[in-house]
């Protein structure tokens, strides 16, 4: 929904404020200037604007032509965009609006608040304002951000940089304090369609069109319903033979086909956007989900609490011969255990291939990575450092299929940028578990060694040797 952030330096956000403002109109526009800024309206009439001039907090539309440029300054700031923005959006349908904002959510605020060392700042949070512009019909077109400075809670450095980073993994908003906005009108957001399942179906042109109509048969076959599919592009690629399997598989009316077409670096982000559905899942069109996978995910969410559940899977690799087509080479699971553990998720990170996510229970959480261009490569560990997942065990109902992922020298288990966030009476059980595997193991090693002593006694002659046979490796301590 946001541009890319730009950082603005603390001493020049007034003069970068006003240069901003003066960039975005021509001679004659009309302005409408919304709170007390003599400063500034005296510089957008020196640059030839008209400008209208509204003291008081609110937005009123004013007489004459319709603004081009709606500018909030001051208090106006919190009261349109808490309370008015709905009017301005009818009074002024295709005006910009531009406003300087700084972040009630952000984590300096939240920490001083928690401590105790400052009031609740007022006005409206960074979130807050952009799910707001998002539900009433504008995205922002240009944003620039100044990040809070760390060190001013009172608390170790060391608990404050956990604190922070936790708040970043949640939202990253809350690492913004102040911010610049340049905000166009656009489509309203819709809300979400409560138990819809929307699957991202990503294509790369690069891989065969067979492949993907199994994975379009596969979704056909799918006994969760209702179910929505989003088949992602990039842009420029040819889709003719992905739209005819598209549109061969949704007469069988099982899912809701859409296409969606955004450059490599935004593909996904873009499908997310589009996502109508309460649950998401990110799919590869090279891989197979079975009947009911899709089914059981959706439904150890509704019975529990879980804010993503993930599925056992086989990993299926490709073999091939020279002239010949490809075949499965081979099929097996992933190594995961009878618990789904953060590491786990860093050493396959392919298993984002076979999760469902209920947005409603995420927050403001993002899908996508920070960043230009960023993905859901991570997105797995992120997920798992916040919220504890669902693990369906049992057989595995998802194939990710593809070559195999090559390690990389020096991973760590568990990035460290990520912080983990679980209770203590989690990390007790966990510790408690790994006691109790390490008794078993310690009983089971006393056993193999019971039963290899009762072996060696039934032979009357080998205690004898192995003993000569070790006085003879002996060093010889005569000196």
């Amino acid at each position: 929904m946001s541009a890319r952030p730009e950082t603005v330096a603390p001493f020049d956000a007034g003069a970068r404020w006003t240069a901003l403002v003066l960039s975005r109109v021509r001679a004659g526009a009309v302005v409408c200037l919304v709170g007390e800024a003599k400063p500034l309206a005296v510089a957008l009439r020196a640059h030839g604007c008209d400008v209208r001039e509204q003291p008081g907090p609110g937005w009123t539309r004013p007489e004459g032509a319709e603004p081009s440029l709606v500018v909030l300054t001051g208090d106006a700031v919190a009261h349109v965009l808490t309370g008015g923005l709905e009017v301005l959006r009818q009074d002024a349908p295709r005006a910009e609006l531009l406003f300087r904002l700084r972040n009630a959510g952000s984590a300096s605020a939240l920490l001083e608040t928690w401590l105790g060392t400052a009031p609740v700042r007022a006005g409206i949070s960074e979130q807050g304002m952009l799910r707001r512009l998002s539900d009433v019909g504008y995205r922002v077109a240009h944003r620039e951000v100044q990040p809070g400075a760390p060190g001013n809670t009172g608390l170790a450095t060391d608990t404050e940089q956990a604190l922070r980073a936790l708040l970043a993994q949640l939202s990253p908003s809350t690492q913004v304090e102040e911010g610049l906005y340049v905000v166009v009108p656009d489509a309203p957001a819709r809300a979400l369609e409560p138990g819809l399942l929307s699957v991202v179906l990503t294509h790369d042109p690069r891989a065969s069109a067979a492949t993907l109509d199994e994975a379009l048969f596969a979704l056909a076959c799918q006994e969760q319903q209702p179910l929505e599919l989003l088949l992602a592009a990039p842009e420029g690629s040819a889709l003719s033979a992905a739209q005819a399997s598209l549109e061969r598989y949704a007469t069988l009316g099982t899912f809701q086909p859409r296409t969606v077409r955004a450059p490599a670096g935004e593909l996904h982000a873009e499908a997310l956007r589009q996502a109508r559905g309460q649950y998401v899942s990110l799919l590869d069109s090279r891989c197979l989900v079975y009947p009911r996978h899709y089914a059981r995910l959706v439904q150890a969410l509704q019975q529990g609490g879980a804010a993503w559940a993930v599925s056992r899977s086989f990993r299926t690799e490709w073999a091939s011969t020279s002239g010949a087509m490809p075949y499965v080479g081979s099929k097996e699971p992933f190594p995961l255990g009878e618990r789904l553990e953060v590491d786990q998720l860093t050493l396959h990170p392919e298993l984002v291939h076979a999760l469902v996510i209920d947005r409603t229970r995420i927050g403001p959480f993002p899908l996508t990575g920070a960043g230009q261009g960023a993905g859901i490569a991570d997105l797995t560990v992120r997920l798992a450092a916040l919220f504890v997942p669902e693990f369906l065990g049992g057989i595995a109902s998802c194939e990710v299929r593809g070559p195999r992922r090559a390690p990389v020298d020096g991973e760590a288990p568990v990035s460290p940028e990520h912080w983990l966030l679980r209770s203590v009476s989690a990390w007790t059980g966990a510790v408690g578990q790994a006691r109790e595997e390490a008794l078993l193991a310690r009983e089971f090693r006393h056993r193999l060694v019971d039963g290899v002593n009762a072996r060696l006694h039934s032979i009357p002659w080998i205690h004898d040797t192995l003993r000569a046979l070790a006085d003879r490796l002996k060093p010889d301590r005569t000196p």
